[in-house]
Order: structure tokens, then sequence, then C-alpha cells
């Protein structure tokens, strides 16, 4: 496990509560969250991490990992303040810590609030689309008879279409 996808990850969730997690508050809604989410996605994302190893990269011993990870599993996951900081951060890293830009979303942060939010909208869409085009390509490449008719070259596909396709599809629909 590399130290550096921790410290993005914990950077990540520094900046999804707008405070440094690593410093020694108790405040529940900002410091505490954001390290419980770091905590939970990080186990998420590398189950086989230790809570040593985790409490070390935001400077607290592991007894408190497992006191964070125990409580998120019983009473943060009720918490909307708690579940709105970990989708957040969860979406942005798409479960790939190693593309989350941090100077990106920096820059976003910096600009008005207006022009931050219509950006984050925009991004929302991007990931959205990604996800969906994902998921066709997934569904086209588990199709066998994609795989068929992908080996068919181009120049006799309309050939493919008017000899095969249409009088197969005219037959189906009089037989039914």
């Amino acid at each position: 496990m590399s130290n550096d996808k921790l410290d993005n990850l914990v950077k990540l969730c520094s900046n999804a509560v707008g405070v440094d997690i690593t410093d020694k508050r108790r405040d529940r809604d900002t410091y505490m969250y954001g390290r419980a989410v770091f905590y939970n996605v990080a186990k998420k994302l590398y189950p086989g991490i230790t809570l040593m190893q985790l409490g070390k990269c935001v400077k607290r011993d592991h007894a408190t990992v497992l006191y964070a990870l125990r409580n998120a599993k019983d009473t943060y996951i009720n918490d909307p303040v708690y579940l709105s900081i970990y989708n957040k951060v969860l979406s942005k890293i798409d479960h790939t810590p190693d593309e989350y830009d941090i100077e990106h979303d920096q820059l976003v942060y910096e600009m008005p609030p207006h022009v931050s939010k219509y950006i984050n909208k925009l991004y929302d869409k991007l990931r959205a689309l990604r996800n969906e085009n994902y998921e066709l390509t997934k569904k086209i490449n588990d199709n066998i008879l994609w795989e068929y008719v992908s080996q068919i070259p181009s120049e006799h596909i309309d050939e493919f279409i008017q000899y095969r396709v249409i009088p197969f599809i005219k037959m189906k629909l009089f037989t039914n």
C-alpha cells in the first residue's frame, strides 16, 4: 500500500469537509466525520490495510480508528451530514483515488460560488455520462450477436441487413 494513495485520500476527505482532518479537533460535522469517511473509504478501497496504518495517516491510534469504524456502522450511517460527505468523497474518486485531482478541486473551490456550482453540475453530468457509457459498452461487449455482427466487413453490412436481417424480422413478424 503506497502512502501517496492514502495521503491523496486524506486530502480529498479534508477538502470534502473544508478542514484538515489530521488536526487534533473534535468538531463532529467536520473533523470527526471527515476522519470517519476517510477510514471507511480507505477500508472499502484497500480491505487489507491495518487500523494502525489508517490511524497513522491522520495522527490517531488504532483504537480511535476502530471506534470510528464501529460508529459508522451503527450511528453515522443514519446521519444525513455523514452520508453526504461519504457520498461526495466516493463520487469524487469513482473508486480510484489516483484519478482525483486535488489541484483542480482547489481551483474550483476558489472560484465564485455560482461558477463553482455550475462546474460541479457539469462534472456530475460528465461522471453520469461516463458511467452510462461504461454500462452500454459492457452490454455491447457481453452481447453474442454483437460479436458476430462486428466480424462482418463494413462494405458488406448493407448487404447483410438487406438479405439476412430484414427477411428474418419479416419472418418473425408474420409467424407471431
